[in-house]
């Protein structure tokens, strides 16, 4: 938003300058040469450059000044017919820039209307999680790799349970409306399944059958992370085909071990002899002011310009030994931005969802 409208300023005021400076040089010409030079007529070309950056009443009032500056040369070079077809032609041009103008408000106006719809069925879709939920602090970010787009196949959630603090993320498999749709119906059964489910492995399940009865193609599926911890401080995993999450704490990063599992939606094929491990051991306990960070690919297979894939481990162990590193999970996740993009641009090759959850409990 702010880089918007620096470059909307930017440009009106290149193209001020510009219509100031070719009036400036029309009359400065006209005035100190002789009356065979032909300038007046270079100043059709001002409200055509007016239009470039400003609405219709600027428009209007730059051609009268052109006509009028037209016609204050007459005396001058008394060229009638040339000055009547000036006057019409700066008169066209104004018209013409005027309803080019109106069109492009026009454009902008229904892009802004697609902005807002798709920002409230974001928030619909991927509801920011509370500030606090139990006790953790949390921060989202979503970055849709589709120019104008607000959402895609990415998801997160999280919710305190009576079993803990449960949180998922994940990635749907595809692109378009259909990997919205399915993203959907995946955080919408976890928000009822994580208070009912005893186990990670039974809520992945659980969310493996909901999904199943949802997708009508056999071939969708969609990688998950799931997470669990207690008032005791001990992190349960579930992974179903998800990169583990990363915790930064003091000075150093670890990863987070976890059980292997099928992606959502493919459960059918655990019965041809793929073995579950248990999700209810303990992979990590938690110290006061570390911070969980789940993400999807978006973020790894960003890429700078040899090709070579952000370096997320490296990057977040820089991090860790920073002489202060934020413990707020919001701070932590636009620094985190702002890397990749320093690492990869700013044109994203795919959607990155982001959620960080910082321990406060203390014994």
């Amino acid at each position: 938003m702010g880089s918007g409208r620096e470059t909307a300023v930017v440009t009106r005021t290149a193209a001020l300058a510009t219509a100031v400076a070719l009036y400036g040089v029309v009359v400065v010409l006209q005035l100190w040469t002789s009356a065979s030079v032909r300038m007046p007529s270079v100043l059709v070309v001002v409200p055509a450059v007016v239009a470039l950056a400003f609405g219709p009443g600027v428009i209007v009032g730059s051609a009268v000044l052109a006509a009028g500056t037209r016609w204050a040369f007459f005396p001058v070079d008394h060229r009638l017919g040339a000055t009547i077809g000036t006057t019409v032609v700066i008169c066209s041009i104004a018209a013409l820039g005027c309803f080019v103008v109106r069109l492009r408000e026009r454009e902008a106006l229904r892009l802004a209307k697609v902005n807002s719809v798709a920002e409230a069925a974001q928030r619909a879709i991927l509801r920011p999680p509370p500030a606090t939920v139990g006790e953790f602090r949390t921060a989202a970010r979503y970055r849709a790799a589709t120019e104008y787009a607000r959402i895609g196949g990415d998801f997160y959630a999280a919710t305190d349970s009576a079993f803990g603090v449960r949180a998922l993320i994940g990635d749907v498999r595809g692109k378009g409306l259909d990997a919205v749709a399915t993203a959907a119906a995946i955080v919408g059964s976890f928000h009822e399944a994580a208070h009912h489910q005893p186990t990670l492995r039974h809520l992945a399940d659980a969310l493996d059958a909901s999904l199943r009865r949802y997708l009508n193609d056999t071939e969708a599926f969609a990688t998950a992370f799931l997470l669990e911890v207690g008032p005791d401080s001990c992190v349960r995993t579930q992974s179903c085909g998800h990169p583990a999450p990363l915790v930064v704490r003091a000075r150093t990063v670890i990863g987070l071990p976890a059980p292997p599992g099928l992606p959502l939606g493919l459960g059918p094929l655990a019965d041809t002899g793929f073995t579950h491990h248990p999700s209810d051991v303990p992979s990590a306990r938690l110290h006061p002011g570390d911070t969980v960070l789940m993400y999807t690919d978006g973020l790894t297979e960003a890429r700078d310009d040899s090709g070579e894939f952000y370096p997320l481990a490296d990057r977040l162990a820089a991090y860790a030994r920073l002489d202060r590193p934020t413990t707020d999970p919001g701070d932590f996740l636009e620094w985190v931005e702002r890397d990749v993009r320093t690492y990869a641009g700013d044109t994203p090759h795919d959607d990155a969802a982001l959620l960080a959850l910082t321990w406060t409990h203390r014994p």
